[in-house]
């Protein structure tokens, strides 16, 4: 009987140090909402909800050559920067998104269309690649990883491939 008693204790004390109550689903929703308005500081103009929306070692891979920024400290420039660009608006499809099993952290895919003008120019950008990490830190998502790609003509290595 004291060995019953013993590896129930045990048992319950491994149980309760497990955090089993992690809402996945919640977790998810969550994570889509924060990715869908990732973007909201272009909308606003908002270098302070930009800062809030990256976490301060966050990694930035861009289309162009130099944009490979790596924590807040170099992201924050070409964030500045960035946002001369006016009435952007993002047209996103084809989103895929993995949800860690602590809730904490996702990974996604995405495509999108941005159409935006500059000094009065209307542009449009189609089919941009867009991947990322976001993580759950101190209650609040941030973006820890984000990638932009615009896809070349043809390809850029050739090898094999079934189309």
């Amino acid at each position: 009987m004291k060995n019953i008693i013993y590896f129930l204790s045990i048992s319950l004390l491994l149980l309760s140090c497990n955090d089993t109550n992690v809402d996945i689903e919640k977790a998810n929703e969550e994570a889509k909402a924060f990715i869908a308005g990732q973007f909201d500081f272009f909308t606003n103009s908002s270098l302070e909800q930009a800062k809030a929306t990256f976490s301060s070692d966050a990694l930035l891979i861009g289309t162009d050559e130099g944009e490979y920024l790596s924590g807040w400290n170099e992201i924050e420039p070409s964030i500045i920067g960035q946002l001369a660009i006016k009435n952007p608006k993002f047209t996103t499809r084809d989103f895929k998104m993995v949800m860690s099993s602590g809730g904490d952290m996702a990974s996604y895919t995405q495509r999108l269309d941005f159409t935006f003008s500059v000094e009065g120019e209307a542009g449009e950008i189609n089919n941009v690649r867009n991947s990322g990490v976001v993580k759950k830190i101190d209650g609040e998502w941030k973006v820890v990883q984000i990638h932009w790609s615009i896809g070349v003509q043809g390809q850029a290595v050739e090898y094999d491939y079934v189309d």
